[in-house]
């Protein structure tokens, strides 16, 4: 084997590792906000991003209750690492709800739609059903197009 394709088993190796922890992270995150939302009355939340020209962002985060009126998001701390993950001081992470939901949806657009803040970029939101604990993550990309003709006359 020459170095060259080692360093590549070794780079694809360390890329399926991320991709795993950031699987798990994204799960633990899902199951991590739905309870406090419940508890707050909270029965849909739309997280709205925007992203182009190589940069991008979560632009908001509405939290709405059943009969579509916006509540503000609670300020409750929830734990953020996986299981039993700690940070390198041995102590679990934890994160304000409003913190844990925009980490949720960078982490989110990272593994369904990486790139999405590139050229023409991205927008869209991460809608999360707090009562049938579903997210639907709705993205449009944005692209330029060209058609080119060429005619013989």
């Amino acid at each position: 084997m020459t170095a060259y394709q080692a360093a590549l088993d070794d780079f694809a190796i360390r890329q399926a590792e991320r991709a795993a922890r950031a699987d798990a992270e994204l799960q633990h995150l899902k199951q991590a906000v739905i309870e406090p939302l419940r508890q707050a009355g909270i029965a849909r939340v739309e997280i709205r991003f925007d992203g182009y020209g190589d940069s991008g962002a979560i632009e908001e985060i509405v939290c709405l209750d059943a009969a579509g009126q916006v509540l503000a998001c609670p300020e409750i701390a929830i734990e953020i690492a996986p299981g039993d993950s700690s940070d390198e001081c041995g102590e679990v992470r934890h994160e304000l709800l409003r913190g844990a939901l925009e980490s949720l949806g960078y982490l989110a657009l990272e593994r369904h739609h990486p790139g999405w803040e590139i050229n023409d970029g991205a927008a869209g939101e991460l809608v999360i059903d707090v009562a049938a604990a579903s997210f639907t993550l709705e993205c449009s990309l944005r692209y330029i197009a060209t058609e080119d003709h060429s005619s013989k006359l």
